[in-house]
């Protein structure tokens, strides 16, 4: 049966003719009836449902203090201490008699625990990273040292060498005089003995000259080789036939380079071996060489008839 909801409805079926006059006026007494039941019923359920509301808010509110209530209680003021008064007494905590109400002794505890654990990693740390950077430091002065040592060794090899070019020539030098004289065979055998014992010399020491006996001992043999090839060319003089020879002059000419260069390069390897040894002199590569055993290079000395001077045409001393 559909039901009916008001009086349009019900006019539609009185006049349909489902309903009589009387049925439709009963029909509207009892929707009238039922409207005023559910009035009062829907407005109580609306002041119900406020009700409800206006109690949640105080309640939520009390809820929240409830809340932060018992948190200041539980974790702010210390256990043991919530009745009593704070007061400054002897037995108080220091945090206490100040006026705080948070106790830091166990905080401090444990921060003075993490500091215990911490210092030694600290100075671990601290230990590892001063010996990362001596240890830099030392590989950066050997490192320098060794490269002016190597530099000391290669000027002195360029000595060596010009030498050795110098040596090389003697022998082409001796078979060209020897095509036009017979009788300076003294002096070519002195030639031939003095280069001899430059090679040996040379060849005791191998490699660079580590003291100055040393390099005293290898300059005494290329002074002598330098002595005669200045007697040599001095008896050239002596032999015109010998001086126009394109061999001999080539050789001479050879000769005399060679000699401008072993002044070069004895210039070079003494600059080298100054830097070297100012290194070794100076803080603190003079402690690293200490320490890896490094010992200065020798310096070419000037000769002692070098030292004296000229003398003039008089026979007089140079001052």
């Amino acid at each position: 049966m559909t039901e009916l909801t008001d009086d349009s409805h019900i006019e539609r079926l009185r006049a349909a003719g489902k309903l009589t006059r009387e049925e439709a006026a009963r029909l509207r007494a009892a929707l009238a009836a039922r409207a005023g039941r559910e009035t009062p019923l829907r407005a109580a359920a609306t002041t119900s449902h406020r009700r409800r509301q206006l109690w949640l808010l105080p309640g939520l509110l009390a809820a929240l203090f409830l809340l932060g209530a018992a948190g200041y209680w539980l974790w702010v003021v210390p256990a043991g201490d919530v009745s009593a008064p704070v007061t400054a007494t002897a037995s108080t905590t220091p945090a206490l008699a100040e006026g705080r109400l948070i106790d830091l002794s166990a905080l401090s505890d444990e921060r003075s625990t993490t500091m215990k654990r911490s210092l030694p990693l600290s100075l671990g740390i601290v230990t590892v990273g001063v010996l990362a950077v001596l240890s830099g430091l030392l590989v950066y002065f050997y490192n320098g040292l060794i490269g002016a040592r190597e530099q000391v060794n290669s000027g002195w090899a360029q000595v060596e060498n010009v030498y050795q070019r110098r040596l090389d020539l003697v022998p082409l030098l001796v078979d060209a005089v020897q095509t036009y004289t017979e009788h300076e065979r003294d002096t070519l055998s002195e030639l031939t003995r003095a280069r001899t014992d430059a090679l040996q010399v040379s060849g005791d020491i191998d490699g660079t000259p580590q003291t100055a006996g040393q390099l005293e001992a290898i300059e005494a043999s290329q002074g002598r080789v330098e002595s005669a090839l200045a007697r040599l060319f001095a008896i050239v003089e002596n032999y015109p036939d010998l001086k126009a020879s394109r061999n001999f002059l080539s050789l001479q000419d050879q000769i005399e380079g060679t000699e401008n260069r072993v002044a070069m390069e004895r210039r070079a390897y003494n600059e080298f071996s100054r830097r070297y040894n100012t290194r070794l002199q100076t803080f603190p590569g003079n402690l690293v060489a200490d320490l890896m055993g490094l010992e200065a290079k020798p310096y070419f000395q000037a000769e002692a008839k070098a030292l004296r001077g000229l003398e003039d045409p008089f026979g007089r001393a140079g001052t």
